[in-house]
């Protein structure tokens, strides 16, 4: 296993911004996703706006779709029935298994694969660690149960989200 690598990949405001055409300029056959603050308001059952079209749409333009998540089974696979997809909970990121295994039960390659979260040191090391495309997205924000925990993070991985952006920008932006 590879050590903890944080190095961003690519980086969009929102998921609704990795189009399927932007899935085929990367290179990429599959989409696994995080939920909390990435699709889903944290520790609640609301997705943020358009993600559920979002999910759709990757679907049905032949993009393979699921969720890796740390969230609890239960609430994950309540999840996966909303959006139709298959699922990895408890996924204990930043360990790669939850996306190797996801890799497994998409049938896609793990270097085919883009990992889609907010956290730097967790989605994002993950898919380091295992050979999937690290891509970030900038969290919904977070008002809900886990403020205080995603807090301390959010203040650690500023420094490398701002080096990212200030040397290549969100992907499709002008500088």
């Amino acid at each position: 296993m590879r050590e903890k690598d944080t190095t961003i990949k690519y980086m969009f405001h929102t998921v609704n911004d990795i189009t399927p055409e932007v899935i085929k300029e990367l290179g990429l056959e599959a989409i696994v996703f995080d939920l909390d603050n990435t699709t889903v308001k944290d520790a609640t059952f609301t997705t943020i706006p358009g993600a559920i079209s979002w999910i759709n749409e990757l679907k049905n333009a032949g993009v393979s779709v699921g969720i890796v998540t740390n969230t609890p089974r239960i609430r994950a696979y309540w999840f996966s029935k909303t959006f139709g997809v298959k699922f990895h909970g408890f996924a204990r990121k930043p360990l790669p298994y939850g996306i190797l295994r996801m890799s497994r039960k998409l049938g896609v390659p793990v270097e085919k694969i883009g990992m889609v979260g907010d956290q730097v040191f967790t989605d994002v090391a993950a898919a380091n660690r295992c050979g999937a495309v690290p891509i970030l997205v900038d969290p919904v924000e977070n008002k809900w149960f886990w403020k205080n925990h995603y807090k301390k993070y959010r203040i650690k991985e500023a420094p490398i989200r701002e080096a990212f952006l200030k040397e290549h920008g969100y992907y499709g932006e002008n500088k």
